[in-house]
């Protein structure tokens, strides 16, 4: 697999990753002494997903460990780091007792230990000092925070490209299709979007293939998009492929598709989106899991025009004439986008083209294809404002903001 031309390794492939250069290492220390050592972690890749760099002190041909520390211990998570040269030290005061030792440096990521990069053989005299063998301090060179104080994930949640290409990109496959191995097969997004979600999936899990489908082509400006973000991405990667065209005419065989996704997507489809339904249906292998978040018509902001005016239900509250003058003659306070440019008139017309999906009666569609629920989960508002306007309509509508569902497609018979 390869992005920008180059290798992407798995973490088994780790020196296609990263690799660690250690200084001021000492083969005699004496106890109550500093050991400060340098680390240099070069990354190799387009980025490291939570990287974390480990040390361990342990008696020279043993496993146990006297000492261990990481960077979590000093409050350092980070989301992904690019490519490029990040300088940490790690300071210890001596304070195990006089014989050979070995250090072991490492890295890896928030869920897998390496083996040791490094392993280093030193000498302590002295006595032993009376403090926790377990005290150690990390830091950061000035270059090396800089760098990583700029990056656009430090925005959090109210950066665009970090919400879809970390946060939503883990929620789907963490928590939704629990890290199924599925991921590592064949993946469909129906309705990409502009593809930030769909890179943060292919980067981190790595599938045979993921195909990336919409009608309109947002992903000519991904890699300007991830580079305005700090990813130095410079073309799509092989294995991601963009379709363009209706998702009702989905152009893969039948059972192509370990899974599939549509996160707020079916929503947006112009004319009805059981056409579409009916293709995924199709193109999803038997077993295969389906994730779809659809975006709920009567929520509060279902109506996707939270640009225009911060009362929630608005849409349901006054007329079309008047949400269109609103909507058209309004400068929206433009939410990060990551890049991407939506005018008035394309506000209007997504608006337009909303299917009004309860999450109800979508539930019930979903079972009659015939899908097994595997895992559900609602966002729910506690509490709705009534007003005049709203009183024809039912709580269970108003209140629910998100539902998401992972829903798997039964075994054939004979399986």
């Amino acid at each position: 697999m390869k992005v920008n031309g180059e290798e992407m390794g798995r973490i088994e492939d780790a020196e296609l990753l990263a690799t660690l250069k250690v200084d001021g290492l000492s083969a005699v220390l004496d106890a109550g002494q500093l050991m400060q050592i340098g680390i240099d972690l070069q990354i190799h890749g387009l980025c490291l997903f939570d990287p974390v760099i480990r040390i361990f002190i342990r008696r020279a041909g043993t496993e146990q460990h006297l000492v261990g520390s990481d960077t979590h211990q000093c409050g350092w998570f980070f989301p992904w780091l690019p490519r490029g040269s990040y300088r940490f030290t790690f300071g210890w005061p001596v304070t195990l007792p006089s014989g050979e030792y070995e250090l072991c440096v490492a890295w890896g990521t928030v869920e897998e230990v390496r083996k040791p990069d490094l392993t280093w053989q030193f000498h302590i005299t002295g006595d032993a000092v009376s403090q926790s063998p377990y005290v150690g301090t990390w830091t950061l060179d000035q270059e090396t925070r800089s760098r990583i104080d700029a990056l656009s994930w430090q925005e959090g949640m109210t950066n665009w490209f970090h919400r879809h290409f970390c946060h939503a990109a883990v929620v789907i496959a963490d928590s939704f299709l629990a890290r199924s191995p599925l991921l590592h097969g064949r993946i469909l997004d129906v309705g990409a979007g502009e593809g930030i979600t769909d890179l943060g999936l292919f980067m981190r899990y790595r599938p045979q293939e993921l195909v990336a489908m919409d009608i309109v082509d947002y992903l000519k400006d991904l890699p300007r998009v991830a580079r305005d973000n700090d990813l130095p991405l410079e073309s799509l990667p092989d294995g991601f492929t963009f379709v363009q065209g209706s998702c009702a005419n989905i152009p893969y065989a039948d059972a192509s598709f370990d899974v599939v996704i549509s996160w707020g997507s079916v929503e947006h489809i112009a004319g009805g989106y059981r056409r579409t339904l009916d293709e995924i249906w199709r193109v999803l292998k038997p077993g295969g899991l389906f994730f779809v978040n659809p975006g709920l018509y009567y929520s509060a902001y279902g109506s996707h025009l939270g640009e225009f005016s911060d009362e929630p239900h608005l849409h349901l509250k006054i007329s079309e004439e008047q949400l269109r003058e609103l909507v058209m003659n309004t400068p929206p306070r433009i939410m990060d986008r990551a890049g991407f440019d939506v005018s008035n008139t394309d506000y209007w017309r997504f608006y337009k083209e909303l299917n009004r999906i309860r999450v109800a009666d979508f539930e019930i569609e979903m079972k009659e294809y015939g899908y097994h629920i595997v895992r559900a989960a609602i966002r729910v508002n506690n509490m709705v404002e009534y007003s005049p306007e709203l009183q024809s309509h039912s709580i269970l509508d108003l209140a629910v903001e998100d539902a998401f569902f992972t829903l798997q497609k039964p075994q054939a018979p004979d399986a």
